[in-house]
């Protein structure tokens, strides 16, 4: 990831163990360090499962940190994603955008705001 980013990608399953030991921690220690959240979450083809409670985990930090985001971008190519993401674009006060896996790249750049001028 670009600097100023972070990023995860869901392989296999995804319980709300892995939000918590995985995820969690990074994003925490962006809140802690004053840093808004540009976050990109991959749920390419390799992901085979995820978990209602790992969802609802996310959701729940969302909501706590809900002023910490600035840019979320998820690339998945499932049609389920979509009611989630409108509830986290709900909770979430910044930008939120999904891009198809084969857009890969701009999201990446776009989550990381290449190319605008960052004060």
């Amino acid at each position: 990831m670009p600097a100023g980013a972070v990023g995860f990608e869901a392989v296999g399953r995804v319980d709300d163990d892995d939000f918590e030991e995985i995820v969690e921690p990074v994003l925490r220690r962006e809140v802690a360090a004053g840093r808004r959240i540009r976050l990109l979450y991959l749920l390419g083809p390799e992901l085979r499962e995820y978990e209602g409670d790992a969802l609802a985990e996310e959701l729940k930090f969302a909501a706590r940190h809900a002023t910490s985001y600035e840019r979320v971008a998820v690339v998945n190519d499932q049609d389920w994603l979509g009611p989630a993401l409108r509830v986290l674009s709900a909770l979430v006060p910044g930008q939120l955008r999904a891009f198809p896996v084969a857009e890969l790249a701009q999201a990446t750049a776009w989550v990381a705001g290449e190319g605008e001028h960052r004060s």
